[in-house]
């Protein structure tokens, strides 16, 4: 909808704007009037800095206003200054009490002007010889991004004439470094005045700044402001583009938007602390209580060593809701990267497949289910990003160096190299994949959440619910010559319909590693892996009135591996265990009888013992010392001594 102050690139395709025809200004003047300023230029190519200073000067020349914008202490683009002066511009309107009439003729004008503003710049420019190809896409480029902050305003003008209440609203807070905050609110609305019978429309605009911006923070603001018109061109679709040619808006669901939040990953914490957005509209809903919004937060907190995003998307009756809260120190590590994203497809899938009903249909319903994919694809876009974020600040020479030596990145490689290498290694199990990935992630610590909900119509109405929940926690410990780390890695999917009816789907894997090192070498390693599932569906009996019980799983899957290489000996458990309790109806008469139960129970051990054995046998303070050192690293690992 808006993109203020706006440095984003537009895929609008703008066409060289007209001289305005009837204000008393030409292109002659124009050249006189600017003549002595940039006589010593004519010998080069104008350019993008030149180009802005004439463009600049095309804006106060013919530009009429009644009222200038504030004057800032940094050098202000030419995208920038003909937004304010809209802005200005609208807000004298506003507090002159104009109709809607008066304001949509004042914007009309502003628009004009704009058009004649970049036609006289591009004119001028082929006068005297400097209107190239840089200079001609600077222009458009420039234009287009005034046009994506005008359209939304435009398109208020061309609404069809109804008697339901449609209301936009866009707001965008963001806050420095240094604690300044910069508010942007645009607000439209047309609805029904009962006492007049006829449809009216009302907008406002407000731009403030709470703090003296320095041209380092206004420059990381415009980037913010780009970011955010992207999302909220999406958001806000229009179904043409042009001044002057916008018809109503044909609104698309938030859920079926293609928001992009890659630009997380180069979030600049050095001037921004971090930014609120908030978008909505009632329009094209069959209810008019219905809203379509879409909130986002974030925060970078240096303070605090973390991130955290917080999104929300609302479509009628469904909704997206999703959390990340994440360390600001981490590594790159692109194949842990890649087993998290494969497992959270996963886990949605499982989730996604338990939510069908005996014919394979959604609960969701088609279209429903469609738009929970989408939303998933932006939650891990944004998972990606902050960790991206993560490892790019940690990579700054001063933060590596007082913040991120905790050693992480070599225990890392001395596991990697024992679980993937040593032909000794036996392994955690086969009888289920661990997707969480072995071994000691790099990335940053977090904790992510994801939901989706919605409320399909029908006889019996249900609100089913989705989520998806993946977290990463890692705790560093040392006790004389031992550093220990240790790392939990978590995945939960769990499905059910919020008491609309009993049916409900949990699963939760875990992968949990524990290490000691002693002289950079890895001298103990424990690692478990397991698998939990519960699930129960039932079948509405008409006869009854009420849902029974269909069938039941309540499954566990355990692996465990403990490793000690202590004195060139090879000590490694493994066990395995798997306990698994189904329920199936078989009739239908409702007595206890009419269910088949069935049950499984499995356990492993095995011990193995490699080295050079005689030496323990045969030398009695050699097998002391081992006994000794292995206790060590037995209550080391065991107990987790803190820092």
């Amino acid at each position: 909808m808006i993109n203020n102050v706006l440095n984003s690139q537009s895929s609008l395709v703008t066409s060289v704007a007209q001289p305005i025809n009837d204000i008393a200004h030409t292109l002659t003047d124009e050249l006189k009037n600017i003549a002595p300023e940039i006589a010593q230029e004519l010998l080069s190519q104008f350019d993008q800095e030149k180009v802005e200073t004439l463009l600049k000067k095309e804006f106060a020349s013919i530009l009429t206003l009644t009222s200038q914008p504030v004057t800032v202490n940094y050098d202000i683009s030419p995208e920038e200054l003909a937004v304010r002066t809209v802005l200005t511009s609208q807000q004298e309107g506003l507090n002159k009490n104009e109709n809607s009439d008066e304001l949509m003729k004042r914007l009309n004008e502003s628009v004009e002007n704009i058009h004649g503003a970049y036609a006289n710049t591009s004119d001028i420019l082929s006068s005297l010889g400097q209107l190239g190809h840089e200079q001609k896409s600077f222009l458009a480029s420039s234009e287009q991004r005034v046009e994506r902050m005008l359209d939304p305003l435009m398109e208020s003008s061309y609404r069809e004439i109804n008697e339901g209440d449609d209301s936009n609203r866009f707001e965008l807070s963001v806050k420095t470094k240094e604690g300044d905050i910069v508010n942007i609110i645009f607000n439209s609305a047309q609805g029904y005045d009962e006492a007049t019978g006829e449809a009216v429309d009302s907008f406002g605009i407000s731009y403030e700044v709470n703090g003296d911006l320095s041209e380092a923070e206004h420059q990381a603001l415009n980037q913010i402001l780009s970011e955010v018109g992207e999302m909220a061109d999406e958001f806000f679709k229009v179904s043409a583009n042009s001044f002057g040619q916008s018809s109503y808006t044909k609104y698309v669901p938030p859920g079926q938007a293609e928001f992009n939040l890659d630009f997380l990953a180069n979030f600049n914490n050095e001037q921004l602390s971090g930014f609120d957005i908030a978008f909505s509209t009632t329009e094209n809903q069959p209810i008019a209580a219905l809203e379509n919004s879409f909130e986002l937060s974030y925060n970078f907190d240096e303070k605090h060593n973390t991130q955290a995003l917080s999104f929300k998307s609302n479509a009628g009756v469904t909704e997206i809701d999703f959390s990340l809260d994440m360390s600001i120190f981490g590594g790159k590590d692109v194949d842990q990267m890649q087993q998290y994203l494969s497992t959270l497809d996963q886990n949605l899938e499982d989730s996604r497949f338990n939510s069908n009903d005996s014919k394979e249909n959604s609960a969701f319903g088609k279209q429903n289910d469609a738009r929970m994919q989408q939303g998933f694809a932006v939650f891990k876009d944004a998972f990606t990003s902050m960790s991206s974020a993560a490892e790019r600040y940690s990579n700054i020479e001063s933060v590596a160096a007082r913040e991120f030596t905790n050693g992480r990145e070599m225990v890392a490689d001395l596991v990697d190299n024992m679980v993937t290498n040593d032909p000794r290694y036996k392994g955690l199990g086969e009888e289920t994949n661990n997707t969480l990935g072995t071994g000691i992630s790099k990335l940053a610590d977090f904790d992510a959440k994801f939901s989706f909900t919605s409320e399909p119509e029908g006889l019996r109405p249900i609100h089913p619910k989705s989520t998806v929940e993946l977290s990463q926690v890692t705790e560093h410990y040392k006790s004389g010559e031992l550093n220990g780390t240790t790392q939990s890695k978590t995945v939960n999917a769990h499905f059910d319909y919020q008491g609309t009816r009993p049916d409900n789907y949990d699963k939760t894997e875990s992968y949990n590693i524990n290490t000691a090192v002693k002289k950079q070498e890895l001298v103990g390693l424990d690692q478990e892996h397991q698998v939990d599932i519960d699930k129960e569906t039932y079948e509405f009996n008409p006869k009854t009135n009420q849902y029974e019980l269909e069938t039941a799983l309540v499954e566990r899957i355990t692996n465990d591996s403990s490793i000690r290489q202590i004195n060139d000996i090879w000590l490694e458990k493994n066990e395995t265990s798997h306990d698994k309790k189904e329920t199936e109806r078989v009739d239908y008469t409702g007595k206890p009888e009419d269910y088949e139960r069935t049950s499984h129970h499995s356990h492993d051990k095995l011990v193995t013992l490699i080295g050079d054995l005689d030496k323990l046998a045969n030398n009695k303070q050699v097998k002391r010392n081992y006994m000794i050192d292995l206790n060590n690293v037995n209550f080391f690992m065991d107990n987790k001594p803190a820092t």
